[in-house]
C-alpha cells in the first residue's frame, strides 16, 4: 500500500511544472525570484489583470528614481508629527505659553490650535519622530511635559 501511494505522488509530483518569476520591487529598485506553479502563476496573472485597476498616471517621476519623488507634489499637509508644549481649557494661559515660547525657541513656530473645549500649543513640523527627536530634547529642557502628537503637518515646512 505505501509503495502504491509513493508511486501516485512520484507520477503527479511528475506532472506538475514549476517556473520562476523575477519580480522587480518599484520602491526600492531590488529584485527577488519566486518559484511557483506555472498553473497557478498563469491563474494569477489572468486574475490580476482582469479584477486589479491600472492607474492611468504615477506619482513615481518618469525615471523611476524614488530620491527624485517629491512627497507634497500632492497635498499641502500629510500625516505627521508636532510637539505639543500645553494642553489647556484657559485661553490666556495658552496665549501666555505661546508667547513665552516664541521668546525662548526663535527658530521653532509655535502655533495654539483651539478644538472645543480645549487649547493645545505646538509647535514644528516633522514628517516622523526620528526627525522631531533633537527638537524635542531641547524643548524638554525648558518644558519637561512636552510630547510628540501625531498630527497633520504643513509638507512643505517638514523636517
Amino acid at each position: 500500500m505505501k509503495y502504491l501511494l509513493s508511486i501516485i505522488i512520484c507520477i503527479v509530483g511528475l506532472g506538475l511544472q514549476y517556473g520562476q518569476s523575477t519580480v522587480q520591487d518599484t520602491i526600492s529598485g531590488g529584485s527577488y525570484t519566486i518559484v511557483v506553479n506555472e498553473m497557478i502563476e498563469s491563474l494569477v496573472q489572468k486574475t490580476t489583470k482582469a479584477k486589479c485597476a491600472q492607474p492611468t498616471t504615477s506619482n513615481v517621476p518618469e525615471n523611476n528614481s524614488p530620491s527624485n519623488f517629491d512627497p507634497c507634489a500632492n497635498s499641502q499637509k500629510v500625516l505627521g508629527y508636532k510637539i505639543q508644549i500645553m494642553y489647556t481649557k484657559d485661553r490666556n494661559a495658552a496665549t501666555k505659553a505661546r508667547a513665552d515660547f516664541a521668546r525662548n525657541f526663535p527658530t521653532l513656530v509655535p502655533e495654539m490650535v483651539y478644538t472645543q473645549p480645549d487649547y493645545r500649543v505646538m509647535a514644528g513640523d516633522y514628517f516622523t519622530k526620528k526627525s522631531a527627536a533633537r527638537d524635542l530634547s531641547m524643548v524638554k529642557r525648558e518644558y519637561p511635559g512636552a510630547f510628540l502628537v501625531q498630527w497633520r503637518v504643513w509638507c512643505r515646512k517638514a523636517q
